[in-house]
């Protein structure tokens, strides 16, 4: 089946779940160089504005609107310390619904994200890409694509391929990534996606993916020499001896 060629080496990815942040003060860091320490906090995604309990002043509550938050500081909620336990016991799976529950309870205050990765890990170690899918998908829908390792991003991508090998939805994340970085995930993105427009036909596209990786990202070890193979598989398609020749010198000198 496509989702077990898609599980095969995820355990790697999945050996090291993602480490929690320490405990931190209920701060918020405003524009202006103010801070506000917290009793309570819960974000209104219709108005887009935190709601806020000062640790001092009473049961009173307001809003403070997003543009005006610079950084949140949070202690992790008690279903997130729960889970980190459960991770530490390798019981993961039953960490689940206690991460189910920070993503539900605590959206847009940061710890959803971090259950969404770790959620994510945890599905894609068990065998259910949908799950791991959905979950990166709102980790990029929440703006937290750059957070997001390149070990995970890459299995997110290899899910969306394995679902369906011209996957229109991995081209666009392709094009992000190499877009906008970091710059560990570029090299994946190009190889990733000159595999993807191969598949489609698109072979002349495919060979800049490949070149430029070559070229740009000389350290990228398996992933150069990914590249560097494919290229000279093109070129030798393209009957372009001259060119295929010289890229074997470069890959036997590597």
């Amino acid at each position: 089946m496509k989702t077990q060629a898609f599980c095969i080496g995820m355990f790697a990815a999945c050996a090291t779940l993602l480490a929690l942040p320490s405990p931190a003060a209920n701060i918020m860091y405003l524009t202006g160089g103010k801070t506000l320490a917290f009793k309570t906090i819960r974000w209104d995604a219709a108005k887009n504005e935190f709601l806020v309990q000062p640790a001092s002043g009473g049961d009173a509550i307001f809003p403070v609107a997003k543009k005006d938050m610079l950084r949140l500081e949070m202690d992790p909620p008690a279903e997130m310390v729960q889970a980190q336990q459960l991770l530490a016991a390798n019981r993961s799976v039953e960490a689940i619904p206690s991460l189910l529950a920070v993503v539900a309870n605590y959206r847009g205050l940061n710890w959803d994200n971090t259950a969404r990765e770790l959620l994510a890990r945890i599905y894609v170690k068990g065998n259910e890409p949908a799950k791991a899918i959905k979950m990166v998908d709102e980790l990029l829908a929440a703006g937290a694509g750059a957070t997001i390792s390149a070990g995970l991003r890459t299995e997110y991508w290899k899910a969306l391929l394995a679902i369906d090998p011209k996957s229109a939805q991995a081209m666009k994340d392709f094009d992000e990534a190499i877009a906008t970085g970091p710059r560990d995930i570029v090299p994946v993105a190009q190889v990733m996606r000159g595999n993807l427009r191969r598949t489609l036909g698109r072979k002349a596209e495919a060979l800049q993916d490949y070149l430029r990786t070559i070229l740009f990202f000389e350290n990228a070890g398996a992933l150069r020499t990914e590249a560097l193979t494919k290229a000279i598989e093109i070129f030798d398609e393209l009957g372009d001896a001259a060119r295929a020749g010289e890229l074997r010198q470069m890959l036997a000198k590597k």
